[in-house]
């Protein structure tokens, strides 16, 4: 304010320092910006709610009476929409303060990856697989790991910044508004005290609290991992989702992965198959036989049917492992899920394996047993394991079946689609042949794929 002015007022006028943050620096968090925010989102919660929404339709319709005729019809749609979250933006555009963020174009060389949690470890392991490749690129890049996934030591041990928000379920009877602001203000708190150039989304569905959150970012490029194998008939994404992704990533699968699903307009990278750890990252045969106490002599089948908590799959491992041990000289790994229950199973030639990742050991396995999630397929390929898949049937959205016939045609994998002593025995039996599981193992070189992670790993350091 000019001097000549200021001596007109009573006011007493300062001069006020502005602060230009170096970008290797974090940010200043307000106390009284933090405030004012959580009150903003307490306001744009209630004008998202569906009890808002409608009374200010039926009121817009009553200021405005030629629209009463059209009132239920209205109401209709507007209903649907609802259910689907397909909220305009500009009916809930309300502007979000920067959160005490001082220069917002400042931004620092660090990225933060928010994979959330499925019943297994699919979109927490392709993030850590990119970060990983990341930091072997640009060991100077700050990578940050926010996840509603527990299991927070595998990320934390690859020297990975971690922040933990449990899903909803873990409290007790808390609505999705209540979580969704939750996540809002902690991811915020995030992204504004890091100020990231990239922020990358791995998930099926985006949650309103981080759209929310990521919207008064604009200067982070914003991506999302999207996975192909979705079945036909899986829920569309909302239609004011996509538009908050500057691009999205499409990883590889045996399955295509159409971008025209996912809306027009935004960059597409599509790579090869996201795995963690490549086939020349193992550890040599012979360390994971030393540390389950396994003769090496012995056939070693490793059996990873999921989390324990998907379909009630209890009863499939239970005649798959009494079938196993009909077999001489079959000795079984059962690996246990981090997310799931302990398993015991009283058998001298039964061993427990948890840990994560367990690809680090492919080497010592002579053929496995899994299910067709995403993860476990394209490691047992990669590493050229011959299996036998049980895929979900039950699942929302993963085509397991489509992605497992693939493999079974090119004649690397047994697909066992109804579960029964008989059929799960027959595919035992013709895996337990020596020569029948070496013919497997040469087919599998005909599905082998580069590691998408690298891809998007370059991708992501020239962003940088």
């Amino acid at each position: 304010v000019p001097s000549k002015l200021l001596s007109l007022s009573s006011v007493k006028g300062g001069n006020i320092t502005r602060m230009d943050l170096d970008p290797e620096t974090y940010t200043t968090l307000n106390s009284e910006i933090l405030k004012t925010k959580r009150y903003v989102r307490d306001a744009v919660s209630i004008r998202q709610s569906s009890s808002y929404i409608l009374a200010e339709l039926i009121a817009d319709s009553f200021r405005k009476p030629f629209k009463l005729f059209l009132l239920p019809f209205n109401i209709i749609r507007a209903g649907y929409s609802l259910k689907r979250e397909r909220k305009s933006v500009a009916d809930s555009e309300v502007f979000f303060p920067e959160l005490g963020r001082i220069n917002p174009e400042s931004r620092r060389e660090s990225i933060v990856f928010f994979p959330t949690n499925g019943v297994g470890f699919g979109h927490y392991t392709r993030c850590l697989a990119i970060a990983t490749k990341l930091q072997q690129k640009k060991p100077e890049a700050e990578i940050i790991i926010f996840t509603t996934m527990p299991t927070l030591s595998a990320a934390s041990n690859l020297g990975f910044i971690t922040y933990h928000l449990p899903s909803r379920y873990k409290y007790g009877g808390m609505e999705a508004r209540e979580w969704n602001l939750l996540l809002e203000e902690f991811l915020g708190i995030v992204l504004t005290l890091h100020r990231p150039k990239i922020f990358v989304f791995d998930g099926a569905y985006p949650y309103r609290g981080m759209l929310n959150a990521i919207k008064g970012h604009d200067t982070v490029i914003k991506n999302w991992i999207r996975r192909g194998g979705e079945k036909s008939s899986s829920n569309s994404i909302p239609d004011d989702a996509v538009t908050k992704f500057d691009a999205l990533i499409l990883p590889g699968d045996t399955v295509p992965n159409p971008s025209d699903r996912y809306g027009s307009g935004k960059s597409i990278l599509r790579v090869n198959p996201i795995m963690l750890i490549d086939s020349k990252e193992t550890l040599p045969r012979g360390s994971l036989r030393q540390k389950i106490g396994c003769p090496e002599e012995a056939v070693l089948c490793y059996v990873q049917l999921g989390a324990g908590r998907i379909n009630e799959i209890g009863s499939e491992i239970d005649i798959t492992i009494k079938e196993l041990l009909k077999i001489p000289g079959v000795i079984i790994l059962i690996g246990e899920s981090m997310l799931g229950e302990r398993i015991n199973f009283d058998n001298s030639r039964v061993r427990i394996l948890r840990d994560y990742p367990n690809a680090y050991y492919y080497k010592d396995i002579d053929f496995a047993i899994i299910a067709g999630g995403y993860n476990s397929f394209h490691e047992v390929l990669e590493h050229s394991i011959p299996s036998i898949c049980y895929p979900n049937l039950k699942t929302g959205r993963d085509d397991q079946l489509a992605r497992c016939l693939v493999a079974r045609d090119a004649g690397c994998m047994i697909v066992v689609r109804n579960r029964t002593k008989k059929t799960i025995s027959a595919a035992i039996k013709r895996i337990s042949n020596e020569k029948n599981r070496n013919l497997m193992k040469e087919k599998c070189k005909i599905l082998h794929r580069p590691n998408g992670a690298s891809e998007v790993s370059n991708w992501l350091a020239d962003l940088l």
